[in-house]
């Protein structure tokens, strides 16, 4: 049972059922607000949770920032609920436009966090790359066909994790040649893909994988954000197969996520090359977040 402000408690697996309760009853477009989001990044966010006004509130600890505030699950006396996160953290952030709108702005300062955005794409524009717009792409995944003309697209299971964890330290070691990842993103992004699998069927967890020559050449989890949209929250792939990145996102569209309207492929994290890339795909929009302070009176 999650305990009343001001005790807290760690997020676990006993929580679900009240989290998809308060989750299903909130407009959600933003990728934190994905179920398995929350867990798959407990390692490095350490979230704590609570009930203020019967509101859920989660708590973040992040090694590499300030304690925050995700925005409450609930609205039942939201300016009293906020006050009483604003004794425990200086911020509430990744903060959806929605719920930005609630608020008193009299109150509150906010600013928009570009490099936490979300790129939101139409599920069907990624699955058909029509258009010249897509010439690159379509190119692309013609290479990675000529290149393994026999391979294979089949549904990711947890029975995979060894595979995907050796293609992830694949990519990781060709990756850190030209970006250096930092020890503590590099244990973050390992910690969170075990988790994954730990955790598959009991958060809802889903994907695909590509393998050819009886090897894995890449793969892709994603969760629900909503009953539109899908959240992929890690797509990895062997850097020495041409091709594979456009190829599995594409076979993913078209045969695990298309039951969404929406695709969200997360945020960039300033990330230039990351930004870039996400861009290559022309999102429909970018789903802004927010960071909110308490303004002093």
């Amino acid at each position: 049972m999650i305990p009343s402000f001001p005790d807290f408690k760690e997020l676990s697996l006993d929580d679900i059922p009240e989290l998809n309760a308060a989750l299903a009853l909130k407009k959600r477009s933003v990728c934190e607000l994905a179920l398995a989001n929350l867990f798959i990044w407990k390692d490095i966010d350490n979230p704590k949770i609570t009930k203020i006004n019967d509101n859920i509130c989660i708590l973040t600890d992040f090694k590499i920032e300030s304690p925050f505030f995700f925005e409450p699950l609930g609205d039942n006396l939201l300016s009293d609920t906020l006050e009483k996160c604003f004794t425990m953290a200086g911020k509430i952030s990744r903060v959806s436009a929605d719920f930005l709108q609630k608020l008193d702005e009299t109150k509150y300062f906010h600013k928009c966090l570009r490099s936490q955005g979300d790129y939101i794409y139409l599920t069907k524009d990624l699955a058909e790359l029509l258009g010249k717009k897509y010439d690159g792409k379509r190119n692309h995944i013609k290479k990675f066909t000529r290149l393994f003309p026999g391979y294979s697209y089949v549904r990711l299971t947890k029975e995979m994790s060894d595979e995907a964890m050796a293609l992830f330290e694949k990519w990781q070691m060709v990756r850190m040649e030209s970006q250096p990842l930092t020890k503590v993103s590099y244990e973050a992004q390992k910690m969170a893909i075990k988790r994954v699998f730990e955790y598959f069927d009991i958060l809802g967890l889903f994907g695909g994988a590509i393998f050819a020559n009886d090897r894995m050449k890449a793969f892709t989890i994603g969760s629900p954000v909503s009953d539109e949209m899908v959240s992929i929250h890690f797509s990895y792939t062997d850097p020495a197969a041409n091709g594979a990145s456009q190829t599995v996102l594409w076979e993913g569209c078209n045969k695990t996520y298309d039951k969404y309207k929406y695709v969200n492929l997360e945020q960039d994290l300033g990330i230039l090359g990351l930004r870039k890339a996400k861009l290559s795909y022309h999102p429909l929009k970018l789903e802004d977040k927010f960071e909110i302070t308490k303004k002093i009176l």
